[in-house]
């Protein structure tokens, strides 16, 4: 790349996980002298806003999500799997008429599989390669991986947020024979100093797409109402949310910055939350294991699961089991020592 060059950065817009893990790419960027601009939609867009204020940005178009309540088998998801196929072709049309305006030199998207150039050189960075997580029948699975395939294939590289080998965290999610460059795992809590509280507190670590994320905070409160001897505090994440009647025991915090999340993460005596990937890799970064609850009826969530519990020693259960679970009763060994480490310096060049 050469120096001083235009480089928009675009994460998908489905949570926060794909902006956050951006973050260190962002910084890498910046501190290399680029000028970068933020590209985005939503949440995930205003999340690196503020991150970064002094950055420029652009709006990109956005198809929204809807797992419904029954996951990846409810009519609200087929029909925004319509949509979303449809904004395709429309972030593709906006992008190109942005590198044309802004005279951007290079574009590195984070899962927005329009946002390539048919002028510059674009990249894309993925941890999901494969589909085949025991939702999807074989073919399903195989015409999926075809589909993302081709578009992977409009890009110069294709980038993996993850270590290959025995430190892999996605496992088998990120298998594939075309040519991959691993970043290792990507977390924004990577080198920072974190401020630990002495707080007796356990803590629930909101995050996806509704309902089912209001779906899990109402287990918890309803949990936690019964056991006023316990102090619960949740990470709402969201920027407006109304305020919630609850028991004295309950604390909440709707959108803490990312120095409060990892305190709290550091300092909570137990941490309840989605098997995201960009979680997990935050998890990585701070040394903590977490009790997973993965979101129901979405493979990725559920295989990330199982496989934390097997290879890394995590806890989980599934979010229809955990109202008969007795809290008072769930202990894990909270410290986890992953030790990888990596320099974006040298792989990215």
């Amino acid at each position: 790349m050469k120096a001083g060059a235009k480089i928009l950065v675009a994460p998908l817009d489905w949570g926060l996980g794909h902006a956050s893990r951006c973050v260190p790419l962002v910084q890498f960027l910046v501190e290399q002298g680029f000028e970068v601009i933020i590209g985005g939609s939503g949440g995930s867009l205003a999340y690196l806003q503020q991150r970064f204020p002094n950055l420029d940005s652009v709006e990109l178009p956005s198809a929204r999500m809807n797992y419904g309540r029954r996951g990846m088998v409810s009519l609200p998801f087929m029909l925004s799997m319509f949509r979303f196929a449809r904004n395709i072709r429309r972030e593709h049309c906006a992008l190109e008429r942005l590198v044309a305006e802004k005279s951007i030199d290079y574009v590195f998207s984070d899962n927005r599989l329009g946002v390539y150039s048919s002028r510059v050189p674009s990249f894309y960075m993925t941890h999901q390669l494969n589909f085949d997580t025991g939702f999807l029948n074989r073919f399903s699975a195989r015409m999926m991986k075809r589909l993302h395939l081709r578009y992977i294939n409009k890009y110069r590289y294709c980038f993996v947020p993850d270590a290959a080998g025995e430190l892999s965290l996605s496992g088998k999610l990120s298998d594939s024979q075309i040519e991959l460059r691993h970043l290792g795992p990507l977390s924004r809590f990577y080198g920072t100093m974190v401020e630990k509280t002495d707080a007796d507190f356990d803590m629930l670590l909101l995050s996806g797409i509704e309902p089912q994320r209001t779906m899990l905070e109402n287990i918890f409160i309803e949990k936690y109402s019964s056991m006023p001897e316990v102090h619960l505090h949740i990470v709402r994440g969201v920027a407006d949310g109304a305020e919630l009647e609850h028991s004295a025991n309950i604390t909440y915090e709707n959108a803490p910055s990312d120095a409060r999340i990892a305190s709290l993460i550091v300092s909570a005596r137990r941490i309840f939350c989605r098997s995201g990937y960009s979680t997990l890799c935050d998890l990585a970064a701070l040394g903590r294991r977490a009790v997973l609850v993965p979101t129901p009826r979405q493979p990725e969530q559920e295989y990330l699961a199982s496989r934390f519990h097997e290879k890394f020693g995590f806890s989980f259960y599934s979010q229809e089991e955990l109202s008969q679970v007795d809290f008072s009763s769930i202990s894990y060994e909270s410290v986890w020592k992953y030790d990888y480490r990596s320099s974006l310096a040298e792989l990215l060049k």
